[in-house]
């Protein structure tokens, strides 16, 4: 369950592109995608990636820089995925509202969030919860599909499963542009005033861009700074709803993962964590004493700025040591 969303201000809001869509298309439509083979992409390329219907999709980051917005379908079946270049994410979303696929565009901001926005309806959505603020489908949701996840390419690589390349080919701008939006991604204080000038509150508990893994069931949700996580030896043991939580940080991954796990001890040895009673996870997988591989029973979450996740999530608690 998502929260609901506070009452929008169109006042305070910037409802339109913030690019020239001439240069740069608000959307992209993906047609197709191929197996990625080894070798295809550079180990360290950073690609945004979301698991649906049993496939990785994976997508180069300078790509999704370019657009914030993409389209497309997977077994015939329409999806759209949203990334907000200032609050670090984005989510995965059916588009088909009351039988009618909608079409989505980047949109302006609003909370320093981005705003997608339909053609069929000329309704603005939140990006992260999918819900309707402005326009004719106002109070209406979309249903949410997937997570997304920073990954590696060598990360995708080393899964087991279906792993499909999703790409297009960009223009000299846009690349240009994808350049920018990867320093300002990198340091969002470059454009820290446009951001605070469409928020009219701000939970000021942790600094408004420090990075995290925002986690959240329909009953709690908690922020867990990255650089506490890195106290922790990128090992935290907690609660979440009275179920034991690990959240780990591999040492080559982008994102750390919060997972459902019952230990009580761990500690790294190269890539696997290695947990009391024998089991260990490696690549995301939990690797049972007795030889069984399981995929991680995992909460909904996202690495996201501190901004964003508390505007997302009012009230959400901060971890603490």
């Amino acid at each position: 369950m998502l929260p609901e969303t506070i009452v929008f201000d169109a006042g305070r809001a910037v409802l339109e592109d913030y690019l020239d869509g001439s240069l740069y298309p608000a959307r992209l439509n993906v047609t197709d995608s191929q197996p990625l083979a080894e070798g295809q992409l550079a180990p360290e390329t950073h690609l945004l990636t979301f698991e649906h219907m049993d496939i990785l999709h994976v997508i180069p980051m300078n790509v999704v820089l370019c657009y914030n917005v993409i389209q497309g379908e997977t077994n015939g079946k329409p999806w759209m995925m949203t990334f907000c270049n200032a609050c670090n994410t984005g989510m995965l979303f059916d588009p088909v509202m009351n039988g009618q696929t909608l079409h989505f565009r980047r949109r302006g901001s609003y909370d320093g969030l981005l705003l997608i926005w339909d053609e069929e309806t000329n309704s603005y959505w939140q990006h992260i919860t999918g819900h309707c603020l402005h326009g004719s489908s106002q109070g209406k949701q979309l249903q949410m599909i997937a997570l997304t996840r920073h990954m590696t390419a060598a990360e995708a690589g080393a899964r087991t499963g279906e792993v499909r390349l999703l790409t297009a080919t960009i223009t000299d701008e846009q690349a240009k542009l994808s350049r920018a939006m990867e320093k300002m991604r990198s340091n969002p204080d470059r454009i820290g005033e446009f951001i605070g000038g469409t928020l009219v509150q701000e939970d000021t508990r942790r600094p408004r861009f420090e990075l995290g893994l925002g986690v959240w069931t329909g009953q709690t949700s908690i922020f867990f700074p990255l650089t506490m996580l890195h106290l922790q030896d990128n090992m935290l043991l907690t609660e979440l709803d009275d179920r034991p939580l690990l959240i780990y940080h591999a040492p080559e991954a982008i994102a750390p993962v919060a997972a459902y796990v019952m230990a009580k001890r761990g500690y790294w040895e190269g890539e696997i964590l290695r947990l009391d009673g024998g089991a260990y996870i490696q690549n995301d997988l939990y690797h049972t004493a007795d030889g069984q591989v399981k995929p991680l029973e995992c909460p909904m979450q996202l690495l996201m700025r501190w901004y964003g996740f508390a505007l997302t999530f009012p009230g959400c608690r901060v971890a603490s040591l």
